[in-house]
């Protein structure tokens, strides 16, 4: 039987957690018109955070300087406020190179560009980029279109570990700089299995009087979040059962809450059956969704 763990951030996250340090976002694009729709989410961010754009091609050859906008779908306002870098290789590692070398503190991508959503959530490079990134990333679905993306509402599923309760404090300061909320979801299934991380905090199976020990775990769990997280203390919880998958109950929430980003926190494990709830709701939501990297560390 594998061991209990314990999360503890990526020494590479602190960008996020110290978000005055924010200087740099990412945006890949591969000449799809729907590559480009992830910029509407990053002119936003980039602008909370007095940040730079860095957009990012990279392809067999250079493209002529006159043929860019064309080729890659952008409009000469949009390129006159980002900078374009044009990269060769492979794709995924000139990306994650670039976010490196700059130093970036986020990444803002689709998940994939295609007209298809891949059975898994993830085309290709994002697929490869995900399990390496030295960064947030926040994947924007790819039919969004051009339209504005404003940031009034945030929610961040929390699954009961510490390894959720790490993205708290990143993700309360992101809404307070966008003058928005949180709201931390709690949502169990009969179907899931007992968490093993240590330090978790799950429902209690048996409640003999419910107008007491709810409110009790209610507290509690929050009053644990905010001590993980040291977020600001403007949180709101709220707690779901379901008999549907937990990926499902959550864009389900979110659609009915006209939430404008989801938070997750990752243990950075893509293989065929992990991630399934973030995979489910990547594939699912119909608003961008932020990916929190968090280390497992084996006790």
């Amino acid at each position: 039987m594998d061991k209990p763990f314990q999360a503890t951030p990526d020494s590479q996250q602190s960008g996020v957690a110290q978000s005055e340090r924010v200087s740099t976002i990412i945006v890949p694009v591969d000449g799809s018109a729907r590559a480009v729709n992830a910029l509407p989410v990053a002119q936003r961010l980039s602008k909370m955070f007095a940040a730079t754009i860095r957009i990012v091609h990279v392809s067999p050859r250079h493209l002529p300087n006159e043929k860019m906008c064309d080729t890659l779908k952008l409009t000469p306002e949009q390129l006159s406020s980002s900078i374009l870098e044009q990269r060769t290789g492979p794709p995924a590692s000139a990306i994650i190179h670039e976010a490196e070398q700059w130093k970036s503190h986020l990444i803002v991508m689709c998940p994939h560009t295609g007209t298809e959503t891949p059975a898994g959530g993830f085309g290709s490079i994002a697929q490869d980029i995900l399990p390496k990134t030295p960064c947030p990333i926040i994947l924007v679905p790819p039919g969004r279109g051009q339209r504005p993306w404003s940031l009034r509402h945030v929610l961040l599923p929390h699954d009961s570990t510490p390894t959720s309760a790490i993205a708290i404090g990143p993700v309360a300061d992101l809404a307070r700089r966008a003058q928005g909320d949180v709201t931390v979801l709690h949502v169990s299934s009969v179907a899931t299995a007992p968490q093993e991380e240590l330090g978790t905090f799950p429902t209690p199976r048996y409640v003999d009087q419910p107008h007491h020990e709810w409110p009790a775990w209610k507290q509690e769990f929050l009053d644990r979040a905010r001590a993980a997280g040291k977020p600001s203390p403007d949180l709101t919880l709220q707690t779901i059962f379901c008999t549907e998958g937990i990926g499902e109950a959550v864009v389900r929430f979110a659609a009915e809450h006209e939430t404008d980003l989801i938070a997750l926190a990752w243990r950075l494990n893509l293989e065929p059956q992990r991630a399934q709830t973030m995979r489910s709701i990547v594939r699912q939501a119909l608003c961008p969704v932020m990916i929190y990297p968090v280390r497992v560390m084996r006790t």
